[in-house]
């Protein structure tokens, strides 16, 4: 059985109903990703999406990022950043929109299917030697909140033991991890209505270079109205700035 598969048994569908509760499941994830990257020997990274927090647990390969690989890490992020900075930016960026895709078809299936899915990937990444070398990413949903929302959510790192091709590309992947089916990530449908009209007219004239006080002017609304939305896109495209926002929602054909 795939080892995710496994994770996921011990894992599956359970919505979390109070403080109490998610804190006792949120420590045997901890205890079971302790377990799990000696199995896989892999690096894992559990985020904690309600609270903000990622766990960064390594495995054998840790010592291919040149980290420590006796415990585990607590950092006050859901972005690995230590690890972000190693991939190379174009696999970095291309591996956003195939989580972003994934983010949003899973939104679209019943709370209880959305775990037995996964992300694979491939990513050039700097070794020890300071030189790209290509290793698989992998990531998942452990456990759904108490509304029905994803809430822990796993990424995985580790060799790739395949034969390496020319090939351009991530080759990104959603695969169903109970059946083996999988499907490339191309292109990005479940992304389609991810901004509401409003926000791609504001983003779009982001990309002109216009200044919320001008687009305000432009939309007759008020400067706030603008802000709020330019916050909004943010949030949806999961970016930091008004220029990430507006190469991410290029790539997804939203402008």
């Amino acid at each position: 059985m795939n080892p995710i598969s496994k994770l996921e048994d011990k894992f599956s569908f359970e919505c979390i109903d109070s403080p109490d509760t998610r804190k006792e499941a949120l420590k045997d994830a901890i205890s079971m990703m302790k377990e799990y990257v000696k199995m896989d020997h892999s690096v894992a990274v559990l985020s904690d999406l309600a609270d903000n927090k990622s766990y960064i647990f390594t495995g054998d390969f840790g010592r291919f990022f040149e980290m420590d690989i006796s415990g585990y890490l607590t950092i006050d992020s859901i972005w690995e950043e230590d690890i972000y900075q190693r991939i190379h930016p174009e696999d970095l960026f291309e591996r956003h929109l195939l989580e972003l895709e994934f983010f949003n078809f899973l939104k679209t299936l019943a709370p209880e299917e959305r775990l037995s899915y996964a992300t694979k990937c491939k990513i050039r990444t700097l070794n020890a030697k300071k030189e790209y070398q290509r290793i698989l990413h992998r990531s998942f949903y452990l456990k759904n909140s108490s509304e029905g929302g994803l809430w822990l959510a796993v990424c995985l790192y580790n060799y790739l033991f395949e034969k390496q091709t020319t090939a351009t590309g991530i080759d990104g992947k959603i695969v169903n991890t109970k059946t083996g089916e999988s499907f490339h990530v191309d292109t990005y449908v479940n992304c389609i209505n991810l901004l509401t009209l409003r926000e791609k007219e504001i983003l779009l004239l982001i990309s002109k270079g216009e200044i919320s006080k001008g687009i305000a002017a432009q939309l007759n609304i008020s400067i706030n109205t603008v802000n709020r939305h330019r916050q909004n896109i943010l949030e949806k495209l999961q970016v930091n700035n008004s220029i990430e926002a507006v190469r991410t929602a290029d790539a997804l054909n939203l402008l």
